[in-house]
């Protein structure tokens, strides 16, 4: 009886632990799917606020990534990010495989945006950018 109390508790220790690895394999579709039920369900003053951060890390993330940004600007992608409750970035996803999209993935991993009414929080981050704009 003790080995298998053991093995139980083994068992519901490890499925703890991997949930955060559960998370990180969901899908992109998946993923953009959460992000836009959670962006349309914010209040209009949650709204201003995420989009005034996803603007201030726009601003700071195309400064950094603007060598993989070719002539012809770039193709259009998708960045997808879910926030943990402080508002950190704590998991993305990526469609698109252009160097700036890449870069653009990268520095956004690193970031904190605005704090959610919830966690988790997905948004998402639709780029799409030609020389001028």
């Amino acid at each position: 009886m003790e080995n298998s109390m053991g093995r139980i508790i083994l068992f519901a220790a490890l499925a703890i632990f991997a949930l955060p690895v559960f998370a990180a394999t969901q899908s992109y579709a998946d993923a953009k799917a959460l992000a836009d039920r959670d962006e349309a369900s914010v209040s209009k003053a949650q709204s201003a606020a995420l989009l005034a951060s996803q603007k201030a890390a726009i601003e700071r993330i195309v400064t950094a990534c603007a060598g993989g940004m070719g002539p012809a600007g770039m193709p259009p992608f998708v960045v997808v990010v879910e926030l943990d409750a402080a508002g950190k970035v704590a998991a993305t996803w990526r469609e698109g495989s252009s160097d700036f999209a890449v870069c653009f993935q990268k520095q956004l991993g690193t970031l904190s945006l605005f704090t959610p009414p919830r966690a988790p929080f997905y948004t998402s981050f639709e780029m799409s950018m030609s020389p001028g704009d």
